[in-house]
Formats: C-alpha cells, sequence, structure tokens
C-alpha cells in the first residue's frame, strides 16, 4: 500500500467509526441540544436567517452550524446521527487539509500521514469531532485557511490562494464571527516582525479579490438580520465581541492559566512530543519555528479573556499536532513511549473496572470487563511496536478503539448523565401523535423539545434574551410567573411534566394536579399530570 492511499484508507475508517453509534447517543444538556434544538426549529419553520432556540431568536453564533446541522437532520432525521453528522464530516476534511498543511512543513508522507494520526487521536479532538456545537467547524476552516496561507508564503504564489482564503475566512466569520481571525491573520501580522517570507505575501491585487470574497460570502447574512433586527449591530459588536473576552457576562470566568491544563490534558497522550518540540525550538527550521506563533499567540489571547470554555482552544490542535510530531520524531529515547503506554493501560483498566465503580454502570460489571480487555489488546499492540515506527499508529488505533467502546456505553447510561432522550423517547411512545405538551418546571432541558418534535414549555426555567422579539407569541414556551403557569394548566387536561422530584409536591398543592411518575432519571423526571375537578 502506498503512503498516500493510506491516508484516504484512514479517513474513510475513521468516518465510519465515529458515525456508527451517534445516532443512539443521547444529545447532552445544554450545549448539543442547543445548537441541535436551534436547527430543528430551522427544519420546522423554514426560517434559516433568524435562528430560535425553543421559540426565542436567538443570534449567539452566526448561522453556519446550524445550517449544516439541519441538512443533517433533513437527511438522517431528528436524531443524534443527523445532528452530528456534518460535524464528523467536518473533522474528516480537517484531518485531510491538516495531512496537506503538514507536507509544505515535513519531508515525506509518512511524516504527513503520522501528522495526521496524532491531529485524530488526541482527546479533545476525538471528544469534541463528536459533538454538536460550532468548533469542528471553525476548526475545519482554520486549518482550511492556514494550508492556503501557508502554501502562498512557502510554496506558490497564486490568485486563486488568494481568493479561496478569503473564502474560507469568509465561511470561519459566517461560523463563529471574528474568532477565525485570531488563529489565521492576527499570527500572520505577528509573524512578519519574525520570518520575512511572512511579509509581502500577497500583492494588491491578491488582497483586493480575497477582501472581496471575504466580505461576498460573510456579511449578506449579518446584514439581513441587522435590517430586520438593528439593536443586532450593538449586539454582535458589543455583547458577542467585547463583552466575551473582558467580562464574565456569559458566567465562564476561569482564571489565566486554564487553557495551560486544558492543553496539557487534552492533547494527551502526544503532550509530551509537544513538550519536546518546545524544548527544541530554538533549533528547529525557520518554517517549524514560524509556526509556533499560530500555537502562542491565540492562545496568549485566550488566556487573557475572560470568557473561557475548553472547546475554545481546538483550532490551535491542527498546528500542534505538527509540532508534536517534530517533537516524536527527534527524540530517541524510549521514556515518553513508556509513559504513553501507561496512560493507556490506565484508560483500558479503568474501562474494565467501570463498572464496579461508577454507578450507572453497576448493571453492566460483565460487559465493562470484556470491553476492558479488549481494550488492553489493543494497548498490547503498541507494546510490541515499542521500538518501532508503528508505534505512532498502535497508539493512534488504541485511541480509537477506546472512543469505540465508549461510545457504545453512552446510550445505556444516559439517564444517568446529561442525556433526556429515552425519557423523550418513552412521552413519544405514550403519545405517538405529539399532542400532548410538555412543560419544563425550574428548569430548561431543550433536547426534550428536540426529540419530541415539538416545543417544549419553560416555566421558571433558564433567564432568556428577548429583547429582539417584537411580539408576545414567545410567551407560549416562556412563562415565567405563576398566574402564566396556572392558565398552561387550566386550558389542558393532561400534560406531561419534567422537573427535579423535590419540586412536585410543590407543582401538585400549587396548580391543584394529580400527576404520576412514568420515567425516573438522575436529575429530571418525568410525570404524566392531569387537572383535578374543581
Amino acid at each position: 500500500m502506498t503512503n498516500k492511499k493510506k491516508i484516504y484508507i484512514f479517513l474513510i475508517f475513521y468516518f465510519l467509526i465515529s458515525i456508527y453509534p451517534l445516532k443512539y447517543v443521547p444529545l447532552f444538556e445544554t450545549t448539543e441540544a442547543r445548537y441541535a434544538e436551534i436547527a430543528r426549529e430551522m427544519v420546522v419553520s423554514g426560517d434559516f436567517i433568524e435562528p430560535r432556540f425553543n421559540g426565542i431568536k436567538h443570534f449567539h453564533k452566526p448561522p453556519f452550524a446550524y445550517w449544516m446541522i439541519a441538512a443533517g437532520i433533513k437527511i438522517f432525521g431528528v436524531n443524534g446521527l443527523g445532528a452530528r453528522f456534518f460535524g464528523v464530516f467536518a473533522a474528516v476534511i480537517s484531518i485531510f487539509f491538516l495531512y496537506r498543511l503538514s507536507k509544505l512543513f515535513l519531508e515525506n508522507e509518512e511524516d504527513c500521514y503520522n501528522t495526521a494520526l496524532i491531529y485524530a487521536t488526541n482527546f479533545l479532538f476525538i471528544a469534541i469531532s463528536r459533538i454538536t456545537s460550532t468548533d469542528i467547524y471553525l476548526t475545519m476552516w482554520t486549518v482550511i485557511a492556514q494550508y492556503l496561507l501557508f502554501k502562498q508564503i512557502y510554496h506558490e504564489k497564486s490568485y486563486f490562494n488568494a481568493l479561496l482564503y478569503g473564502a474560507t475566512l469568509g465561511f470561519g466569520f459566517l461560523t463563529k464571527g471574528p474568532i477565525i481571525f485570531l488563529f489565521t491573520i492576527f499570527p500572520f501580522f505577528v509573524a512578519k516582525f519574525f520570518d520575512k517570507n511572512h511579509r509581502k505575501v500577497f500583492s494588491l491585487k491578491e488582497t483586493f479579490l480575497s477582501i472581496v470574497m471575504f466580505l461576498f460570502i460573510a456579511l449578506p447574512w449579518y446584514i439581513a438580520v441587522i435590517i430586520k433586527n438593528p439593536e443586532l449591530l450593538n449586539y454582535f459588536l458589543k455583547v458577542q465581541t467585547v463583552d466575551r473576552v473582558v467580562t464574565n457576562r456569559f458566567h465562564r470566568y476561569k482564571p489565566f492559566y486554564f487553557f495551560i491544563f486544558v492543553f496539557i490534558g487534552g492533547f494527551l497522550p502526544y503532550t509530551f512530543y509537544f513538550f519536546n518540540y518546545l524544548k527544541r525550538l530554538r533549533s528547529v527550521d525557520v518554517k517549524l519555528k514560524t509556526l509556533f506563533i499560530y500555537f502562542i499567540a491565540p492562545f496568549i489571547i485566550f488566556s487573557i479573556a475572560k470568557s473561557k470554555l475548553e472547546t475554545y482552544i481546538l483550532p490551535i490542535i491542527p498546528v500542534s499536532s505538527i509540532m508534536a510530531y517534530y517533537g516524536y520524531k527527534n527524540l530517541n529515547k524510549n521514556l515518553f513511549r513508556y509513559l504513553i503506554i501507561g496512560i493507556l493501560f490506565v484508560i483500558a483498566f479503568g474501562i474494565m473496572i467501570s463498572g464496579y465503580l461508577y454507578p450507572p454502570l453497576n448493571d453492566f460489571k460483565k460487559t465493562s470487563v470484556l470491553y476492558g480487555i479488549l481494550a488492553m489488546f489493543t494497548v498490547s499492540l503498541a507494546i510490541i511496536n515499542l521500538k518501532t515506527e508503528k508505534f505512532l499508529s498502535s497508539v493512534a488505533f488504541s485511541m480509537i478503539a477506546f472512543t469505540f467502546i465508549v461510545y457504545l456505553v453512552l446510550p445505556v447510561i444516559g439517564p444517568n448523565i446529561k442525556g433526556y432522550r429515552q425519557m423523550s423517547l418513552y412521552m413519544n411512545k405514550i403519545d405517538p401523535k405529539n399532542k400532548i405538551d410538555v412543560l419544563v418546571y425550574k428548569g430548561f432541558i431543550p433536547s426534550i423539545s428536540y426529540y419530541r418534535n415539538k416545543l417544549a414549555i419553560i416555566a421558571f426555567g433558564k433567564e432568556r434574551e428577548i429583547q429582539f422579539e417584537k411580539d408576545n407569541f414567545y410567551k407560549n414556551y416562556y412563562l415565567t410567573s405563576f398566574n402564566e403557569v396556572k392558565s398552561f394548566v387550566n386550558k389542558r387536561d393532561e400534560f406531561f411534566l419534567v422537573t427535579r422530584p423535590k419540586y412536585i409536591n410543590e407543582f401538585k398543592s400549587k396548580f391543584l394536579v394529580s400527576c404520576s411518575e412514568i420515567f425516573k432519571q438522575r436529575k429530571y423526571s418525568a410525570y404524566l399530570c392531569k387537572r383535578l375537578k374543581r
């Protein structure tokens, strides 16, 4: 098998094994369920311009990711596969372009293939590539843009590179706003101070072409929604850009060193090799040295910003993978290989005893032991290849196997974690025609709306942003007072109630209903409630 064919075979294998269990893995609250539900509402309403979240306009993110999720739902239905399919596809595309990007920095096909393995099988990428969110799409556009930029810098200059670069930045802007510039244009300008190749990269005509293409793709949606909602301009410029950086408005404050630990843990089992690259930074080739700027520049900005989530740094993982492979290839000692095998063994052993230590898996002790033995078997391949060139591919295979095992288990333990798929499907079984409304009392569980394929009514839940609503129609789904909840109850003979068990007696006494539990879950349970005759 030629090295060129290996990457394509790996990409097909990675794609198929990633999507196989996703239909049955529950959407997790609240991130996955939020994105999936917004996309579902787009499909139902036919309005792909103004995103709505449980009936209320929601402009926290531009719409590209919603469009992709909606496309998956149209093809595969309202389930986990529909919500996640194109996210996994985006992950595979990003692996391919990381492979192409690495060709501009490394010596041969085998090096590029191994770099792709590192990128595809670190913990952070494996996890996020299967999650319904914007981050995997942003990462895809980032690595494509970086490939086009470095191709222009180090390989061949052309109008075509400039045109596609502008288009890619446009799609990135349509995915998560100006954050795309943090991984592309910002480090590009910083690198001009250290690398002469970063100067005079684009001609005036090429720059003009790139800007025009960017504006053509990025701006129409923003213009359309701002015309309909004039106050959005300030919202985009201040709230979603400035406030995310300098305030804790979104309650995501973490200390400045937060991403250091996220990267160290998330990039395992290859973090050791990245540090070996850093150790050799002064002596590495100027191109690889400059590549470090594309890691450290956005990393510093994210560390300074108030708002932090683990997923934010995913777009720096592609360039980190190239640097880590350099560290791997230029390390003669086997110490790090032993450490990686140790990590893999700990994970495999953890899978084996999970049925005994993790309460949601107590009924699956034998299964967890069997899965643990299979995981141990995959680690044995890495041991066999400890001192060979196949070590890296053996580690990658173990990581993929671990992930596959975990995703096989998730559908079973959904009710014991943050998944409400089984609860929603049980309500669908009782009410197959979706005639009975669901009231979520003192909570907000968007996956119920998603799996029911019908908006749930939220009472005394999470505070919503309603400044863009021009009428009161949203109040049909967003109840904030006792009288509104009472009116809801009085208009229905029966309804499903989802709430924490500690609130059920309070609800029954306040609103004069009888409720029977139909589905018990760790935090929230479902009840079928009926009005008492007065």
